[in-house]
């Protein structure tokens, strides 16, 4: 028997975890074009022959070593995925760093997309008019907990035929075909267990990177929000990370007495669930927001150019940001992608959230969309779905199975459609992103970091700092400078290097991940509780300051105030 010696033991164990194998191309890289057609031939060689996403790993050791956000192999197995069901040319389009292969099949045009930016959300649009002109009811006011109103009103009689008993029973009662409650705990899990890289992802590439879209700027500027006060933006950014911790942070037994040994899979996002309701109260938001604009007489929403506020586009591009975009982060982190079936129950979270925000989404097998506008014959975009849905499908003509498609090839090709028509940041984005990443010290630190996440064209095109050597000669101010620069890449370098070292054990090994979700799942509950004590304090004190609020229709809902659009 051959003896392996235990030094080189580890390194094949390291070489295992790290999912190292060799390359069957030499030269598979995309060449860089600005915008031109290519042969189905050239791209197909370019893509590397991975019979499926898990077979995505490191090129060689150097790669073990290296952060890119710009040439992900998951990238090229969905395009060898598209190429193999297509038979026009595709366009290949190079956007601030960003390759897309343009397929009409899987793609989506400007003109497809242009339509959406007119439309908002009509079921909950109509619920807040009906409950503007309900003068003994919940109005429409900045403290008007809408969900809570509805709810009584359901609870009191669940077949009245009003507009707020069929909103609210037709999420309570009627769950999507494709909902599997077992599937949404494992995406809730992959959330979890990622939550380190996840939450670095929100912050660096989504809200960050959504920020080079002007039109989502008109809207942050308009209702003051993220911008302005820095305290107050830092409330606003938690706000986000309880609306998370509501729907991921475990349920526990509201009774000491109970005796159920395990929880409901995803309770928290079930009917009538902690998260359930969150999702509810910011929808409801949302078309607060909305309406306020729309209404608002000191300033004039210019819905031409920028489409109506919080639109379907905006709602399915939001919804993509946390969903695909923290994939596409856990993978540069990783320096791979995530399992194929971690992917598809993650996505699956997402959509289901996305139908109580108010996305337009398939619900039941021959077709029928949750939110179809009355006004305009649109398929729903339903970005985490199956596959990418035509006028036909909305018309309901064909009996047809809408989840016959690959939902990873559908949200990450719809997420860079919308890249392609809105991502074109004006100065406005470089000021709110400099607000953003200004909120706190270590400004450099951070910026280097983003960086990392959105890809250096994009950093410079929103003028994201960065770390340089100034040489000034040999003089001290010279040597501080050099000495400053490495210290900075050496912290960025480590903490990006911690990251990924955690998160490829994480997706490596069950055990680690096991821990990492129990543990991470105990941070998102301290997490709630204390905003939750910070949210009750905050809406006291807005009370108390607040002069014109019936109080009859006041309630501690955090997702109930919204801000006055600016002058």
């Amino acid at each position: 028997m051959i003896r392996i010696p235990r030094d080189t033991k580890i390194l094949i164990e390291i070489a295992m975890m790290f999912g190292l194998r060799r390359r069957h191309h030499k030269d598979d890289t995309v060449p860089r074009r600005s915008s031109s057609v290519v042969s189905i031939t050239s791209l197909s060689q370019s893509v590397d022959d991975s019979t499926t996403i898990d077979d995505c790993g490191y090129s060689s050791i150097g790669s073990l070593f290296r952060f890119d956000s710009s040439n992900l192999q998951s990238t090229k197995w969905r395009n060898k995925q598209m190429l193999s069901s297509i038979t026009t040319p595709p366009t290949y389009i190079h956007h601030f760093g960003v390759e897309v292969c343009f397929t009409e099949q899987f793609h989506y045009t400007k003109a497809e997309l242009e339509p959406y930016r007119k439309v908002g959300d009509e079921e909950m649009d109509e619920l807040l008019q009906y409950l503007s002109q309900n003068k003994d009811g919940c109005g429409c006011g900045p403290f008007d907990d809408v969900i809570s109103y509805i709810a009584k009103e359901y609870q009191a009689n669940c077949d009245a035929d009003t507009p707020t008993v069929q909103f609210y029973k037709h999420y309570y009662e009627n769950i999507p075909y494709w909902v599997d409650f077992e599937q949404i705990q494992r995406g809730i899990d992959v959330f979890l267990a990622y939550l380190p890289v996840a939450g670095c992802s929100l912050f660096y590439r989504s809200l960050v990177g959504g920020f080079s879209i002007p039109e989502i700027v008109e809207v942050l500027q308009a209702t003051q929000y993220l911008v302005g006060d820095k305290e107050k933006s830092v409330e606003r950014l938690l706000d986000t990370g309880g609306f998370l911790a509501c729907c991921f942070a475990p349920s526990l037994p509201t009774a000491k007495t109970d005796t159920t040994s395990e929880v409901q899979s995803a309770s928290s996002l079930r009917p009538g669930g902690k998260g359930w309701e969150a999702a509810l109260r910011v929808r409801v938001l949302h078309a607060k927001v909305r309406r306020s604009l729309l209404q608002s007489k000191r300033r004039v929403w210019d819905v031409e150019t920028n489409g109506i506020p919080i639109n379907q586009e905006d709602l399915a591009a939001t919804l993509l940001a946390f969903s695909v975009n923290v994939l596409l982060g856990i993978e540069i982190i990783a320096g791979k992608p995530l399992p194929e079936n971690e992917q598809y129950d993650y996505l699956a979270l997402w959509r289901y959230i996305g139908w109580l925000l108010g996305v337009d989404t398939v619900e039941t097998e021959e077709g029928r969309s949750s939110n179809a506008s009355k006004h305009s014959n649109l398929p729903p975009i339903d970005p985490c779905g199956g596959r990418k849905l035509g006028k036909t499908d909305a018309n309901c003509q064909e009996d047809i199975l809408f989840d016959d498609g690959n939902s990873i090839i559908h949200s990450y090709t719809a997420l860079e459609s919308m890249i392609l028509h809105l991502l074109h940041p004006k100065k406005s984005s470089c000021d709110l992103v400099s607000h953003l990443l200004n909120l706190r010290r270590f400004v450099i630190f951070r910026s280097e970091v983003c960086r990392t996440f959105l890809g250096q064209e994009l950093s410079d095109e929103l003028d994201i700092s960065r770390s340089t050597i100034k040489w000034k000669g040999l003089k001290w101010e010279t040597f501080n400078n050099v000495m400053t620069h490495l210290v900075i890449k050496f912290f960025v370098y480590s903490f990006l290097i911690f990251l990924r070292v955690y998160t490829v054990m994480t997706m490596s090994f069950s055990w680690t991940r096991r821990r990492a979700i129990k543990f991470h799942a105990v941070l998102e509950t301290k997490f709630l509780i204390g905003w939750q004590q910070m949210n009750a304090k905050r809406v006291t004190r807005a009370k108390a300051t607040t002069k014109t609020i019936d109080t009859k229709s006041i309630s501690n809902c955090p997702f109930s105030m919204i801000m006055t659009p600016n002058s």
